[in-house]
């Protein structure tokens, strides 16, 4: 193995200097392969740059033309040569363009002329006065001030670059190709195979680019370089079975036994491993996801084969699944104490209050003082809204949380028998929507009930009154809102809902503090009171308001 290691170390060493060394190579034949378009392009620069500091040419004045001619002249390859003013009008050119080809302001290279800070290559376009396919030249001019005065530009003709990149000595197979600013091909040795191997149109990015494409059932390995501005670029492909041929000999001569040694040991133990390892290794882990999911009475017994070390493990296992399936089931049996005790908790304390209702009802029938009577009456009806609490927290099996639908349901038609509500054709009409109230919200709410409904029955219908309706209504009112009201039709009250300002306002107000709400007494226009009671949805309340005492 060490032996091995060192070879395939050695191997992956030859192979990144050779293919290093090739990329070297091939990037310094791109640039060779471009330094005439180079030259080219270069050489027009410097011929715009002399013509705008004659003055002759920068006025356009009549000689403007002849300057133009003259500069051009031995210089084959490139076909016109303008002066353009800042609106895109030619006013002088060395073949000077047909009338309707005088403007050039609808070009596409014209609209970002001004903005260019110097020398930059257009894409291919066809020029009518020469009739021919050029590359744009344009040379931005500006005045004393920094104002944009318009261009020159030239026209070099791409049957050039053909000619350019027939006539050099290249190695067998090379592909050269010559970009425009859009990535189009202009001019190549092969453009049959050159459309091929260069699919993507070069990026914008600087610097050279090393790609690689695929053409003819060959890879291919090519350079992007960079000419004038980073505008146009020349491409130079290669196969890669052309440049990496050694590289390929040596990659077989040093890799191949290293591998192969590699190989052979790598599935020796691989079967070993597998037999003595990951098997038992999968087994525990079944094993495990089944404790995950609860089914701890499973036990890992068909290790008998396993290594002493797995053996050990799933003892560990089936002990720890023993442990935890007798602390669940301790937990279970407190769990079951824990809520029966509650119950019977609940069961007595209502007993007690039922106890102190009859000792209430049994002091009332002594007392001959109305008021006095009437005040353990009320009591009573207190009392007996707790007892209710305590009764449905005894018969539910949720001892978290209340219905208050069937609380106050219950308790509303209780207050209604109490006041002899049938006799004297008083309504009672319930309207409570679905709502679970933990029971530290359940009791004030309870009990804000009994004070507004009694404080309904005994003031909006005084003794001897018949007729009238009392609405008892529970709904949402958005924003995380309950809305509790009491409404009746009778006389009702001016100041507080009991019309003395006694101890049921002031125990309607402590109440709905209790529970984070707020109360509110008003007329209504049709005759009547409506007491209301405004307070979080359990619901929507992650933490209920600690209670505040009465």
């Amino acid at each position: 193995m060490p032996a091995a290691v060192v070879s395939v170390v050695q191997g992956i060493d030859r192979v990144q200097r050779d293919v290093s060394d090739v990329r070297e190579r091939l990037v310094q034949t791109a640039h060779n392969s471009a330094a005439d378009e180079e030259s080219v392009l270069t050489s027009g620069e410097q011929v715009l740059r002399a013509l705008a500091n004659q003055p002759e040419v920068q006025a356009a004045g009549p000689d403007c033309g002849k300057a133009l001619v003259s500069a051009i002249k031995g210089l084959n390859y490139f076909t016109n040569i303008a002066r353009i003013d800042a609106k895109g009008q030619v006013l002088c050119a060395a073949v000077q363009p047909p009338p309707e080809q005088e403007d050039v302001s609808k070009l596409p290279w014209w609209a970002s002329t001004a903005q260019h800070s110097g020398f930059f290559i257009t894409p291919q376009i066809y020029s009518v006065a020469s009739h021919r396919e050029v590359l744009g030249g344009v040379l931005p001019l500006r005045t004393a001030r920094g104002e944009f005065d318009g261009a020159l530009a030239f026209a070099l003709d791409v049957g050039w670059l053909d000619v350019l990149l027939h006539s050099r000595s290249l190695p067998a197979g090379a592909v050269v190709a010559v970009f425009d600013p859009l990535g189009t091909i202009v001019g190549s040795n092969n453009p049959e195979l050159a459309e091929k191997i260069f699919i993507r149109p070069p990026r914008s990015a600087n610097g050279d680019q090393l790609l690689a494409a695929n053409a003819n059932g060959d890879n291919w390995s090519y350079v992007l370089v960079p000419l004038r501005n980073n505008a146009t670029k020349v491409g130079f492909a290669m196969r890669d079975r052309d440049l990496f041929a050694s590289t390929y000999l040596h990659v077989t001569t040093d890799l191949l036994l290293p591998v192969l040694m590699l190989g052979l040991a790598s599935a020796a133990i691989w079967i070993f491993t597998d037999r003595q390892i990951t098997r038992w290794i999968v087994y525990l882990r079944r094993i495990t996801t089944a404790y995950a999911r609860g089914h701890y009475a499973i036990r890992p017994v068909a290790l008998e084969e396993a290594p002493s070390e797995f053996r050990s493990l799933g003892e560990a296992f089936s002990g720890m699944a023993s442990a935890v399936q007798d602390r669940d089931r301790r937990l279970r049996e407190a769990l079951d104490n824990k809520s029966l005790m509650i119950k019977e908790t609940h069961h007595r304390v209502k007993n007690n209050l039922q106890i102190v209702m009859s000792l209430l009802s049994l002091q009332a029938a002594k007392l001959r003082d109305p008021a006095a009577k009437d005040a353990l009456k009320q009591a009573q009806i207190r009392v007996n809204a707790l007892a209710l609490v305590h009764r449905i927290l005894h018969e539910i099996e949720d001892l978290g949380s209340v219905d208050i639908h069937r609380l106050i349901q219950d308790l509303a038609h209780q207050i209604q028998e109490g006041f002899g509500a049938e006799r004297r054709d008083l309504r009672l009409e319930v309207d409570i929507a679905h709502r679970q109230a933990p029971s530290e919200i359940a009791v004030p709410l309870t009990l804000f009930t009994v004070e507004a409904l009694t404080n309904a029955f005994k003031h909006a219908y005084p003794v001897g009154a018949r007729g009238g309706a009392i609405r008892l209504s529970l709904d949402t009112i958005g924003d995380g809102k309950l809305r509790l009201a009491v409404e009746d039709d009778g006389r009702g009250v001016q100041g507080q809902p009991d019309g003395s300002g006694g101890i049921g306002s002031r125990l309607i107000q402590a109440f709905a503090q209790q529970i984070g709400g707020t109360a509110i007494v008003s007329r209504r226009d049709t005759g009547g009171t409506v007491v209301e009671l405004i307070f979080p949805d359990p619901l929507f309340e992650t933490e209920m308001p600690e209670p505040v005492p009465a």
